[in-house]
């Protein structure tokens, strides 16, 4: 997970991050001045098993939100990867636990 709380290449504000049907998208990341290609959330939670691996102070605040705050995936899109029928794991250092 990265610092504002994304995962794969489901940013802050995108429109990704609420697609529902396609299981892989293609998009310009103005902040990057970039194309990216991502897995949405519907072929992710399909998975038996997610992994996150955040490490770092940097993190530690939006671990905090994902994790224990309200849901809010335009801010914080690690938020809709929620495996339906698999396990969600949470690998983290110190740092980034520094909040929980």
């Amino acid at each position: 997970m990265g610092d504002d709380g994304h995962t794969l290449s489901l940013f802050p504000g995108t429109d990704i991050v609420h697609e529902e049907k396609k299981w892989v998208e293609s998009f310009f990341l103005q902040s990057q001045n970039m194309y990216r290609i991502s897995l949405t959330k519907s072929i992710t939670n399909r998975s038996a098993l997610v992994a996150f691996l955040t490490t770092g102070k940097n993190k530690a605040v939006a671990l905090k939100q994902v994790i224990e705050g309200s849901y809010n995936p335009d801010l914080y899109p690690s938020q809709v990867i929620k495996p339906s029928n698999g396990e969600l794991h949470w690998f983290v250092d110190e740092d980034a636990a520094g909040l929980l």
